[in-house]
C-alpha cells in the first residue's frame, strides 16, 4: 500500500468514477483500475462496487477512504510545517498578552519584530487574561500569553515565566514587615479586580480566608494603579506590572512572605493550529524579550534561549 494508491483510490470514491478520477489525477484508467486491484488484494476485501454509471465504496471502501483522507492530510499537514520553517516570516500574525504584560512587552516586543522581520504585521491586543483566554480559544488570536490555569481547554501551550506578586501600595502607606501574606489580606484597604479574575482567584490559594477589607472592585488596570497611587487603598500585582511607577517613587512595593506568591504565565495558541512562520518569528521573540527583561522585573524564564529563525536558517545552509 503506498501514498500513491491511497491518494488516488480516494479520488475514485470522491468523484465516483474511473474515468473522471484517472484525467484528475493524469494516469491512465486501466493503471488507476489496477492500483484499486492492488489494494484490494492485499487487504483481502472488495473496495468499489461497479454500477453502469460509475462506483460506489462498500462499506470497508468507506472505512479506507476516511484513513486515506486522514493521512493525506497530515502528509500535506508536514509539508506546510517544514515550508513554515524555511520560509521567511511574514504576513499576518496576532498576538494577545494580559494587561499588566502590556506596557514592558509590547512596545519592545515591535520594535524587535520592525528590525528583525519587516514582512511581519503583527495585530497586537492587551485585556484581562480570561478575555484573552476568551480570545485565543475562538480562534480570534494566533498566539496569546496567558496565566496557568486549570481550566485553559483546547489551547496548546508551554511554561513562559514564573513572576513574583507583591503587595502596591501608595508611597506614603506603611506595612508591618512581620505580617504574613495572610496578615496582609486580612488587614489592609484593598483595590482588587472582580471576582471572575485569576489573580484575584489566585488570593483563595493563600492560608487565611483571603481579602477580608475590599474597598473598591475595579476591572481596569490603569484605574487600579492611579487609585493606589492617591491613596484609596492597596493591590496585589506582578511586580513588572508596576515596576516603572516604582522606580520613579509613585508606588510602594512589599514583598509578600510566609508564603510568596507566584504564578507561572504560558505561550499559548489554538490546539491543532500549526505554527506558520509568522507564528515562530513572534514566539522567538516574545522569549528572547523575557530573558532579557527578566532581571530588572523579578521574572524567572522557564525554558531555553532560541537562537532567532534567521539564524537556523543560516546554519542550515552552512550544513551546521
Amino acid at each position: 500500500m503506498t501514498l500513491t494508491q491511497l491518494v488516488n483510490f480516494v479520488r475514485v470514491v470522491e468523484l465516483q468514477s474511473f474515468s473522471k478520477a484517472a484525467a484528475m489525477v493524469r494516469i491512465a484508467q486501466p493503471a488507476l483500475s489496477r492500483q484499486v486491484r492492488a489494494l484490494e488484494l492485499e487487504l483481502g476485501a472488495r473496495l468499489l462496487t461497479r454500477h453502469g454509471w460509475g462506483v460506489t465504496p462498500t462499506p470497508s471502501g468507506e472505512i479506507l477512504a476516511e484513513h486515506a483522507r486522514r493521512v493525506v492530510r497530515e502528509i500535506e499537514a508536514a509539508k506546510d510545517a517544514v515550508h513554515a520553517i524555511a520560509s521567511e516570516p511574514n504576513g499576518p500574525v496576532s498576538l494577545g498578552v494580559p494587561a499588566s504584560l502590556a506596557p514592558t512587552l509590547l512596545p519592545a516586543l515591535s520594535a524587535s519584530l520592525k528590525a528583525n522581520y519587516p514582512e511581519l504585521k503583527p495585530h497586537l491586543v492587551d485585556g484581562f487574561s480570561s478575555s484573552i483566554h476568551q480570545r485565543l480559544v475562538a480562534g480570534e488570536l494566533d498566539i496569546a500569553v496567558l496565566y496557568e490555569d486549570r481550566g485553559l481547554g483546547p489551547v496548546t501551550a508551554s511554561p513562559l515565566v514564573r513572576e513574583n506578586l507583591v503587595l502596591v501600595g501608595p508611597p506614603s502607606g506603611e506595612v508591618d514587615p512581620t505580617w504574613t501574606s495572610a496578615d496582609v489580606l486580612e488587614n489592609l484597604p484593598l483595590i482588587l479586580p472582580g471576582r471572575s479574575n485569576r489573580l484575584r482567584a489566585r488570593l483563595y490559594d493563600l492560608p487565611g480566608e483571603g481579602p477580608k477589607n475590599i474597598v473598591v472592585e475595579v476591572d481596569s488596570l490603569p484605574a487600579i494603579i492611579q487609585m493606589v497611587e492617591r491613596g484609596i487603598g492597596y493591590t496585589v500585582l506582578s511586580y513588572s506590572a508596576v515596576a516603572a511607577e516604582a522606580r520613579d517613587g509613585k508606588l510602594a512595593v512589599h514583598d509578600l512572605r510566609s508564603p510568596p506568591l507566584t504564578r507561572t504565565l504560558l505561550l499559548a495558541r489554538p490546539a491543532g493550529r500549526m505554527a506558520n512562520a509568522a507564528v515562530g518569528a513572534v514566539e522567538d521573540e516574545i522569549r528572547r524579550l523575557i530573558f532579557a527583561l527578566a532581571p530588572g522585573l523579578r521574572w524567572t524564564p522557564l525554558f531555553a534561549l532560541p537562537p532567532r529563525r534567521a539564524e537556523r536558517r543560516a546554519r542550515r545552509r552552512l550544513g551546521a
